[in-house]
């Protein structure tokens, strides 16, 4: 396994949102409902980025054409049922929270 760390637990708080890239893939870490997730940062209908997204509860709005995806679950929403977001498994490394770097491929 190759840790890499992602951000310090203490900074992890509903509504945090940060963009990586991990082996050409582009993530985004955010934490909603006191649950971190790490997804792949393209919207799965066009690759669209969803950094900028409205998230509204547990719900992701991509901001290019309207999709929602439930961030804990991964299912679409609208115009559902659809494509589901990816999800990467988090790693708790001490005080910091990262990802394997082999499980992230393209």
């Amino acid at each position: 396994m190759t840790f890499v760390a992602l951000e310090k637990l203490m900074f992890l708080e509903d509504g945090y949102r940060r963009e990586f890239v991990i082996n050409g893939v582009p993530l985004l870490l955010l934490q909603v409902e006191g649950q971190p997730k790490l997804i792949r940062n393209q919207c799965p209908h066009r690759g669209h980025a969803l950094a900028d997204g409205d998230l509204n509860g547990t719900v992701l709005r991509c901001p290019q054409h309207g999709w929602s995806f439930d961030v804990l679950s991964g299912q679409c929403r609208l115009p559902g049922p659809g494509p589901c977001l990816v999800h990467y498994p988090l790693v708790f490394d001490g005080n910091r929270i990262g990802v394997d770097s082999e499980t992230i491929t393209v």
